[in-house]
């Protein structure tokens, strides 16, 4: 019977697994303009979307918020909303893919802000004090050479490492303190290292100086960075998120996930499973005895009124 009850749901999770992955990315492409419009309107769609028409999707989303008339703070505001919504509707394995493109597709400017919200509001240590030193650094690792591979392919593939690089660090809060060193050792050429270590990311974090993301701006012919205050004020308001342990996840079949006891909501035993039932027996003096309403003359034993 439990068998038969665990296949039942597994069944009827099955079915909306598969209604909720049943938008096309030519579908989805119709939906440009009203998310861009509503960035809060993103994770509806992405989230029905397979895994590669997520990262197309996210990439034309971008382009689309680049076209837009209005202001920089008013394009950034959607840049970080629209950006962080995509990746919180990412699929199970594909955050990594996700941030890549985002580093790879929104403009440099706009990245001054969105690197900063993206390791506040979704890869804060805080939000997962669990994590240890060598698990966020070989997480960092591995998700900045996806990165990186994928910027390779975008101009200023250079400044955007960095600027991912920089997520990173804020992210880490400071923590292992060896992080620094060890993801700009891994920027792909020496000339990239030693801008990054040097001219670029100490007056980003506002090393003995004012932040400014100047140098990096300067370096890629962005425009200059947009005003943080107008900004904030035009964007959702931040939510901290513990995202960090996805990435690098690989858990992506249906077996694994969608039909695991911890995504049913179901206890680890299942002979557990239904505790919370009232109990019925068919012994007339047990308390669990139904046949009788409290009151009536042959209740069960001891029974007080």
């Amino acid at each position: 019977m439990k068998t038969m009850m665990m296949l039942g749901v597994a069944a009827i999770v099955s079915a909306a697994v598969v209604n909720a992955e049943a938008l096309s990315l030519a579908d989805a492409r119709a939906q440009i303009d009203p998310v861009v419009k509503d960035p809060a309107k993103t994770g509806e769609v992405v989230s029905q979307l397979d895994a590669a028409d997520q990262v197309a999707f996210l990439s034309e989303l971008n382009a689309a918020i680049e076209a837009l008339p209005g202001s920089a703070e008013e394009k950034v505001a959607k840049y970080v909303d629209v950006n962080e919504s995509a990746l919180k509707a990412s699929k199970k394995g594909n955050l990594q893919a996700m941030l890549a493109e985002t580093f790879a597709t929104v403009p440099p400017e706009a990245l001054t802000l969105v690197n900063e919200r993206l390791a506040a509001d979704l890869f804060s240590r805080s939000a997962d004090p669990t994590v240890t030193d060598e698990e966020f650094k070989n997480k960092a690792v591995d998700t900045m050479k996806i990165i990186q591979d994928r910027c390779a392919k975008a101009d200023d593939s250079a400044v955007r490492d960095t600027f991912a690089v920089l997520m990173f660090l804020r992210a880490s809060n400071g923590q292992p303190a060896d992080l620094r060193d060890t993801l700009v050792a891994n920027l792909p050429d020496e000339s990239t290292r030693e801008l990054a270590k040097n001219e670029w990311i100490p007056p980003a974090m506002g090393e003995g100086q004012d932040k400014t993301y100047d140098p990096m701006l300067g370096a890629s012919d962005a425009g200059e960075a947009p005003n943080e205050v107008l900004v904030l004020r035009m964007a959702s308001p931040s939510i901290l998120t513990a995202m960090l342990g996805d990435l690098g996840s690989t858990k992506t079949t249906l077996t694994d996930s969608y039909f695991s006891l911890d995504y049913l909501g179901l206890p680890e035993m299942t002979e557990e499973y239904g505790m919370g039932r009232t109990p019925v027996t068919a012994d007339p003096t047990s308390k669990a005895f139904g046949g009788y309403r409290r009151g009536e003359p042959f209740g069960y034993q001891l029974q007080t009124y």
